[in-house]
């Protein structure tokens, strides 16, 4: 390899200065202090942006706990994600569902079950005859178990999305007994439980529960009743009937629909009759006379059309004086059996009779007995029915005082 000479590579260096110096400009004093100051400015902003920062993650921390302090803080370590997507927030569980309270007929007379105390029935003494707590209903219409299952209905009567058991009872099949709706649930183990009673009957009205339906739209329970329970000479269609409505309000059933009350049935009646012994006093001659006190009573919120006395006395007693002038008839002119056409009893009517009798001349006569009977009717004359004839008899002693 051929050397340089130190003379040449000298020339070579000093053309190179030569060329290229004059095309760099060096920075001069105003340049550095330019550059400076803009570097400051940058290291001033930055550490201005972490004190904001600094200062407000525990301000927007603070904040937010005041909002909603949640359940209290657990120390956990994070395990690692498959993606940067965030976990999905777990929804609410539903509410448990409510049992279902449909309960069939077989299984309903397979249960024990306890009813509303058959005691509570407004003024029907007969129901303390009826057992409420531990029963068997009786599925057996010509048995003789006292608390008839008579019919059945389902509805969602508590409006919690579940289905109810409805039920007619009836105690002392065959007779006028009490009778009551019940509703049925089962509890979250399933068992049947009460859960209140719809309706019943009373005294005086109803007499009779007649049947009844679950209203699906709201869950209202329908009642059909009567004023009159039948029975003998008293057909069902001679009662009067209405339907009643009944709703759940959280703790009983309350009537929402219908009636509340009867008005006088046209072919019933409460009627009675009363009267005071008869005292015979010695008269001149040898006749004997005395007075009897009768006491009649409408006792119903309706009319009696029709009212008669019937008096069962010895032939040997005829009436007279001025008592009888309320009999229709001429009493004085009439013969034993006497009858006394009273007419017309208005509603709640109490009437009082003076009603003389005398013993004729030479016609003997032991003391004893003898009754009076007082009969009604119909305007068409049909009889009415009541629900007690006992008290339509009176039995009255005659003796000599």
């Amino acid at each position: 390899m051929a050397e340089f000479d130190e003379v040449q590579l000298d020339a070579e260096f000093a053309a190179y200065r030569t060329a290229l110096l004059p095309a760099i400009a060096p920075d001069g004093p105003a340049s550095v202090r330019q550059t400076v100051r803009r570097r400051r400015r940058r290291t001033a902003v930055a550490v201005a942006a972490a004190l904001v920062v600094a200062v407000a993650v525990p301000v927007a921390g603070e904040a937010g706990l005041r909002r909603n302090p949640g359940p209290p803080a657990t120390s956990t370590t994070a395990s690692p994600t498959p993606s940067e997507s965030p976990s999905p927030t777990p929804s609410a569980s539903p509410s448990p569902a409510a049992p279902d309270g449909r309960i069939e007929r077989a299984e309903l007379l397979a249960a024990t079950v306890d009813l509303p105390s058959w005691d509570d029935l407004p003024d029907r003494p007969d129901g303390k005859q009826c057992h409420s707590r531990g029963i068997r209903l009786s599925g057996d219409p010509v048995g003789d178990d006292a608390n008839l299952l008579v019919e059945l209905a389902y509805g969602d009567v508590d409006r919690d999305g579940a289905t109810e058991t409805v039920v007619l009872v009836r105690c002392l099949f065959g007779t006028r007994g009490p009778a009551q709706v019940v509703a049925f649930d089962r509890d979250a183990a399933g068992r049947v439980v009460t859960l209140g009673r719809v309706a019943a009957t009373a005294d005086p009205t109803p007499e009779w529960l007649i049947g009844l339906q679950v209203r699906a739209a709201d869950g209202v329970i329908r009642v059909a009743m009567a004023d009159r329970a039948p029975g003998v000479g008293w057909p069902l269609e001679q009662s009067q009937r209405q339907w009643r409505g009944y709703r759940w309000d959280g703790e009983r059933f309350r009537q929402v629909e219908g009636p509340t009350s009867f008005g006088p049935n046209p072919y019933a009646a409460d009627v009675s009759v009363s009267s005071s012994n008869l005292a015979l006093s010695r008269e001149p001659g040898d006749s004997f006379a005395g007075t009897i006190q009768v006491r009649v009573r409408n006792a119903s919120a309706g009319e009696v059309p029709n009212a008669v006395l019937s008096f069962g006395l010895p032939w040997q007693l005829r009436p007279f004086g001025d008592g009888w002038e309320r009999c229709r008839e001429n009493m004085l002119e009439a013969r034993a059996p006497y009858q006394c056409t009273l007419g017309r009893l208005a509603p709640h009517a109490d009437i009082r009779l003076n009603l003389q009798l005398r013993r004729g001349q030479g016609m003997p006569l032991a003391s004893g007995k003898a009754t009076i009977e007082l009969l009604v009717s119909a305007a068409d004359g049909g009889s009415l029915m009541e629900r007690d004839r006992n008290d339509n008899f009176a039995t009255i002693t005659h003796y000599y005082g």
